[in-house]
């Protein structure tokens, strides 16, 4: 018999969620769950132990909360949520948790411990041998400890920040460094997230690991420790304060993945006309490029499509598919979910095949390769949509910075009349900012393939001016 031990990753998202329980005892627990609760039943079901506890270790803004999805799929599972600074406003049923709580499975126990800074009403949990209890092994962090950083500490808005960068320097210096340098650090924000800054790429980390490497545990004081905090955040995600108010309240049980009608063409080219859902095309860059549903936008079918459609879409609006295949359905599917997306008109039958096949009319969007773009750089209004850190680390030359997530705000600054080269770090996020040049009337747009993997593994000039 054995400790029960299962580490989930949310690629795209950057987000670790847990399965810990006792074989022996046949029960286990689930620490932040995503929404797509399948993989934590499977696993359950593996171990042959049933979901009993379900532990979150803050409110969550930057995924949909599988808690309560998976509290009613398990049938006997129990939410556990921290009142700690929180308020207890959650509009769900659970047991309030708070410091100092334990609980046993076998021959475990985690001890739930307050660690504001993250949010108010952060919890880690401590895991130990029952028989020594004063001495755990491992703590899951959350969102308070990172690998090689920290939870930022500006969601709640400025107000806030103040409190809550002192609350986390307190829970950093006081309480993880209080801890022995063999304890196991396994956060829930992993690389790629945007919860915190410059992520490390490992999954876990040991508190002596990070005591001597960690930038957010060298600091001196609260006020160095509040200046590094608020110094170098990444951009807030837009959906973030609708997942927080959306798991505050508790999402809606779903049962299992939305329904998602397929559609024939007719009936999908109607829905089109209609103008009340907005196609979502996510096939990969050059498929899209060679033609597309006029006016769709397209976020392709990797894991980053649940953080793109965070920040691009309206989560109220029905969305219209069109897959690679039909067979991709729930795959897809599951990365929509995981921000909060559970209304779907249909998706095209036969896909794009179908669509050319019944004479609709198709758009397609020109693909520039970086060695025409070097010849013939004069000839367009170079944009890189890349984050702000990426755009100071290089850039191409007489390119003009427009963030994805502002590039509607900001069409302003670009001439309609003008072509348009768009470029991210690979094409992706490129390819979906020129889908929606292409959605407000521009009329001569291009993505570049490889964007700035290609120009520069070209060798080509490398700007690293600041002004946008």
């Amino acid at each position: 018999m054995a400790l029960v031990f299962e580490r989930i990753l949310t690629e795209g998202l950057g987000n670790l969620s847990y399965l810990i329980g006792d074989d022996a005892s046949g029960i286990a627990a689930v620490i932040d769950p995503r929404a797509d609760v399948d993989v934590y039943l499977d696993l359950a079901r593996h171990h042959k132990v049933a979901v009993t506890h379900i532990f979150q270790t803050h409110v969550h803004e930057d995924f949909m909360s599988g808690a309560i999805e998976l509290a009613v799929r398990s049938g006997s599972a129990t939410n556990f949520m921290s009142y700690e600074g929180g308020g207890g406003r959650y509009g769900y049923e659970h047991k309030p948790l708070r410091d100092g709580d334990t609980f046993e499975f076998g021959n475990v126990v985690l001890t739930a411990r307050h660690t504001p800074g993250h949010t108010p009403e952060h919890m880690a949990f401590l895991i130990a041998e029952s028989k020594r209890a004063a001495h755990p092994f491992g703590v899951f962090t959350g969102g308070s400890l990172l690998i090689n950083a920290a939870g930022r500490t500006d969601l709640l808005g400025s107000e806030q920040a103040e409190k809550l960068v002192a609350a986390q320097y307190h829970t950093l210096y006081n309480f993880y460094l209080g801890l022995d340098d063999y304890v196991l650090v396994h956060p829930t924000h992993a690389h790629g997230s945007p919860c915190g800054a410059q992520i490390g790429n490992r999954l876990s980390s040991t508190i002596g690991y990070e005591r001597r490497f960690n930038p957010f545990l060298q600091l001196k004081s609260l006020s160095q420790f509040h200046d590094f905090a608020l110094g170098n955040l990444p951009p807030k995600p837009t959906y973030y304060p609708r997942l927080k108010e959306t798991n505050t309240a508790g999402p809606v049980v779903l049962g299992n993945l939305p329904r998602v009608p397929a559609l024939p063409v007719s009936a999908f080219n109607q829905h089109v006309d209609e103008g009340k859902s907005i196609v979502i095309d996510t096939r990969m860059m050059l498929a899209f490029g060679g033609g597309h549903v006029p006016g769709a936008l397209n976020i392709g079918a990797l894991p980053e499509l649940s953080i793109w459609a965070g920040w691009m879409l309206d989560a109220d609006r029905p969305i219209l598919l069109v897959l690679e295949d039909d067979e991709h359905l729930d795959t897809v599917i599951r990365l929509f979910v995981r921000t909060g997306f559970t209304k779907f008109t249909g998706y095209l039958t036969g896909g794009m095949k179908a669509w050319g096949n019944a004479g609709l009319p198709i758009q397609s969007l020109r693909q520039v390769s970086v060695h025409e773009l070097r010849t013939q750089a004069m000839d367009y209004q170079i944009v890189d949509v890349r984050a702000p850190d990426e755009w100071k680390q290089g850039h191409i030359p007489n390119a003009q910075h427009l963030f994805l997530p502002e590039l509607r705000e900001r069409l302003g600054v670009l001439k309609k009349e003008a072509p348009v080269a768009l470029y991210c770090d690979s094409g992706y996020r490129a390819t979906l900012a020129a889908s929606l040049l292409q959605q407000a009337g521009f009329t001569d747009v291009c993505n570049i393939p490889g964007s700035w993997q290609a120009w520069t593994r070209a060798g080509y000039p490398v700007d690293k001016s600041v002004s946008r």
